[in-house]
């Protein structure tokens, strides 16, 4: 314990991680300046304050009750009325069952794999019935302005926070594992078969400093984003609302966005959050096996970026028309780098590259999985390593 309290404390006076910290900030602020305002989603967002968010006969009522007196908020008012007037429930008979014959034709399924997209669109279109029952769609949201800040706040935003995150992670646990190599002290203090088992303290002190920057930065980040941007009175909006929409080119434009799960937009942002902690969970593990087979620290995040852009670039590569080619893509997309890829798609049913129902939580257990027995072989490796 002892041991972890000097790591942790060694890794939280690191100033070069607080610097890249406050890089990162900085950027996210700018970010956030830039893209995050739209008057009229402020409004519908006022609004809702006082007519609430779900499209109902109550709304309706108080909605015609509102009343402007400027200009600009006049036009909103009537923008708003014209969008939510004779809306329907957009999964009311909505068939997913187009979507997979298209998908696996287009990407030339066959076997298990053409048989696994159906299935997963069998199983949704169950999603898509219960949704239905339920009038899921009918919430406010943003109005017109949905797609946008939908997009903004869980693909823009979260997505550079989650790279964010797994670099300064991934610093953290190679700063750590390769301290001794960097001061020329390794020879030192694993000199003895005692000394080599101060990986472990070192582990939990770079996945809690880990954790710990990822938290900040979500933290301050999302502070500055709310506190620029309103969504006091739409928290409770389903993000499946009909102003919500998925553009899919092969199936001809925009379909309902549908999630597995009920998700308002403050559940859906915990979920998201939490999975980004999984994600950069897993890529701390990546670094920690790498670190310890690799010796120097820049070589390990050296190898650690080619491994990852090898995993990108190579399910573009390989043949569909094989099937090692279709197992290749169809199991990368599992892997950290190809979670963080589609994370503007988390608890959906994704798009035409991926056949597993709930891919996310499949690919982050499988992965936590792999890089927990990594770690172990390395580990195992390290102990047994010469230093001379």
């Amino acid at each position: 314990m002892l041991i972890y309290r000097y790591e942790l404390k060694k890794l939280l006076k690191s100033a070069a991680v607080w610097g890249f910290i406050a890089v990162c900030l900085l950027f996210n602020i700018i970010l956030i300046s830039n893209n995050s305002g739209s008057a009229y989603a402020d409004f519908v967002n006022t609004v809702a304050e006082d007519t609430g968010y779900i499209l109902d006969q109550s709304f309706y009522e108080k909605l015609s009750q509102v009343t402007a007196s400027d200009k600009q908020v006049k036009y909103y008012l009537e923008q708003l009325k014209y969008e939510t007037d004779g809306v329907t429930d957009v999964f009311e008979g909505y068939e997913v069952k187009d979507i997979a014959d298209i998908y696996i034709n287009v990407a030339g399924l066959s076997g298990f794999f053409a048989k696994t997209m159906r299935d997963k669109y069998t199983a949704l279109q169950k999603v898509v019935e219960e949704k239905a029952e339920r009038d899921e769609s009918l919430t406010l949201y943003f109005a017109g302005a949905t797609h946008h800040r939908h997009k903004f706040l869980f693909g823009t935003l979260t997505g550079w926070l989650y790279i964010e995150g797994v670099l300064v992670s991934v610093i953290l646990v190679l700063l750590s594992i390769g301290y001794e190599n960097i001061h020329g002290t390794e020879n030192l203090v694993y000199s003895t078969k005692k000394g080599r088992l101060v990986l472990r303290p070192k582990f939990a002190a770079s996945v809690t400093a880990g954790f710990l920057a990822y938290v900040l930065l979500a933290l301050i980040t999302f502070v500055v984003c709310f506190g620029r941007t309103e969504y006091g009175g739409v928290w409770g909006s389903s993000v499946s609302s009909l102003f919500n929409y998925t553009v899919d080119l092969l199936i001809g434009g925009k379909r309902p966005f549908v999630t597995w799960y009920s998700f308002n937009i403050l559940t859906y942002l915990m979920a998201m959050l939490a999975m980004g902690a999984g994600v950069v969970l897993c890529f701390m593990l990546m670094a920690f096996s790498i670190g310890i087979l690799v010796r120097n620290s820049y070589m390990a995040f050296l190898v650690l970026l080619i491994a990852n852009g090898i995993n990108v670039v190579l399910p573009m590569q390989v043949s569909q028309t094989l099937t090692i080619g279709l197992a290749i893509k169809c199991f990368s997309i599992l892997s950290p780098v190809w979670l963080w890829l589609k994370h503007g798609i988390w608890f959906t049913d994704g798009d035409i590259d991926i056949i597993w129902p709930h891919f996310e939580m499949l690919g982050l257990c499988m992965s936590l999985a792999v890089l927990t027995a990594l770690c172990l072989l390395a580990t195992n490796y390290f102990r047994k390593r010469d230093f001379t």
